[in-house]
């Protein structure tokens, strides 16, 4: 995960730990903002997107999602930048 300013986040625990600092901080309540998909193939797309949270707005400029065997989507990828 690269998420600018803050830096680069590798693995499950520093991504986890990221999230859970900033959910502790306050920041709720994300809502994207002219979300585009681009279907890449059968198990893949990628989403960009403004977004916005009660207390920080910015952008999506990449979120990879792939499709499991199990019919579920995970995050492999996932670059944003707050921008205030």
């Amino acid at each position: 995960m690269n998420a600018k300013p803050f830096g680069t986040f590798t693995g499950r625990a520093e991504i986890e730990a990221f999230w859970s600092n900033i959910i502790g901080d306050g920041f709720t309540d994300v809502a994207y903002i002219d979300p585009e998909i681009n279907v890449i193939d059968e198990k893949s797309a990628i989403v960009s997107s403004k977004w916005r949270m009660n207390k920080a707005h910015g952008i999506i400029t990449k979120e990879l999602w792939v499709l499991q065997d199990d019919g579920t989507a995970l995050l492999r990828e996932d670059d944003f930048e707050v921008l205030g």
